[in-house]
């Protein structure tokens, strides 16, 4: 069987965003989302979720590179030296600084992060992952994040790869020669997707692209990662990533695209498709794709 979750990245960020996703929900192929839940508006996108997309699967988009953090700057010394004292670093320094900063500092951070998720929206959330992809940086952070999903019981975004293929995040020099992070998602019995797909981006926001992955989706359980919003001029005062937002929501409700999902047998699914206490129902089947 072909599972396909379509995630979108980074709900909360924006109105303009957070309304995008749920557009892409409820008119096209979308399945899944994750909340940046230092942003103003992730206690409101959480809310209307619940009142509006009850199959909208929901997880946090962990964050070290954008806003404010939830817990107090002291708490994070060496990260917010990185920056003003009271922002989070750029992603370009984060990365370029990754391995001084304490994992310790990290952790604590992204708890706070899943336990605000838990207070608003009454539920664990179904997954993790980073913006910017900060949690793959390096080992040590990369461990951070399996340990919160294998306390918390969640799935996790699989992004590593092979460096030459553009849909992957590349194994960070850092990682012992003798694991995979597929070795340790399995060892800590963190739950992710088979297949990840992430170049649905920039220059491949196409039709044509996005139609060839539906068509030649393998067997097993694929992430597709989107980031849709609805069109503002709002957007480019925060993410220099602004207009393609919308035209990937345009591609992602697209007749053609909903008619391949039919067509190529495919399942949508949200990451709570590996809980363990599943039902193996997908969120929309392909023969219900109109």
């Amino acid at each position: 069987m072909k599972y396909l979750i379509v995630n979108a990245d980074d709900y909360g960020l924006h109105p303009l965003v957070s309304a995008g996703i749920r557009k892409a929900h409820l008119e096209g192929i979308l399945t899944s989302t994750t909340t940046m839940m230092n942003m103003p508006d992730a206690e409101f996108a959480l809310r209307m979720a619940a009142e509006h997309c009850p199959n909208l699967g929901l997880g946090v988009h962990l964050t070290l590179t954008a806003g404010l953090p939830l817990l107090p700057p002291s708490h994070l010394p060496t990260l917010m030296n990185l920056s003003d004292g009271t922002r989070f670093p750029r992603e370009s320094v984060l990365r370029e600084q990754a391995d001084s900063i304490p994992a310790a500092e990290v952790k604590a951070e992204w708890r706070a992060q899943i336990e605000r998720f838990i207070q608003l929206a009454g539920k664990k959330p179904d997954h993790l992952d980073s913006h910017h992809n900060s949690s793959y940086f390096t080992y040590p952070f990369f461990t951070a994040m399996l340990e919160l999903a294998a306390e918390y019981q969640v799935a996790v975004r699989l992004c590593y790869g092979d460096a030459e293929q553009g849909d992957y995040t590349a194994i960070p020099n850092d990682f012992p020669a003798d694991t995979t992070p597929h070795e340790m998602t399995r060892r800590l019995n963190v739950p992710a997707p088979d297949h990840f797909i992430g170049s649905f981006y920039g220059d491949n926001v196409s039709l044509e692209y996005l139609l060839s992955h539906l068509q030649s989706l393998p067997d097993g359980v694929t992430e597709l990662m989107s980031h849709p919003a609805l069109d503002g001029e709002a957007l480019k005062q925060i993410s220099s990533y602004n207009t393609a937002r919308a035209n990937e929501l345009s591609l992602l409700i697209h007749p053609q695209v909903m008619e391949s999902v039919k067509a190529n047998q495919i399942e949508l699914v949200s990451f709570g498709f590996f809980r363990p206490d599943r039902f193996l129902k997908p969120i929309r089947s392909f023969g219900e794709v109109k």
